[in-house]
């Protein structure tokens, strides 16, 4: 899940984050969406050229659609310890 910037936080629909995400992966499914944010975030820290708030200005509203899709599906598996 990304920490997100109080500024770049938005309110997103259940069907618009996974239309985001979905749209992010390199087969159209949400685990691949998932993974292709990741990848760019590791990216991101790696090459140390941007701010995170550039990073988060960028890419806004994949990070909150990840934070939805992430939310929905930790529901599937319960509470964690």
């Amino acid at each position: 899940m990304f920490r997100i910037p109080s500024f770049n936080q938005m309110q997103m629909s259940w069907d618009e984050a996974v239309a985001t995400i979905k749209g992010r992966g390199n087969d159209g499914t949400l685990i691949s969406g998932m993974e292709e944010m990741n990848r760019i975030w590791n990216d991101h820290c790696e090459e140390g050229l941007d701010t995170d708030d550039d990073f988060f200005d960028h890419w806004v509203y994949e990070v909150n659609a990840y934070n939805v899709v992430f939310n929905g599906m930790s529901q599937l598996f319960g509470e964690s310890a």
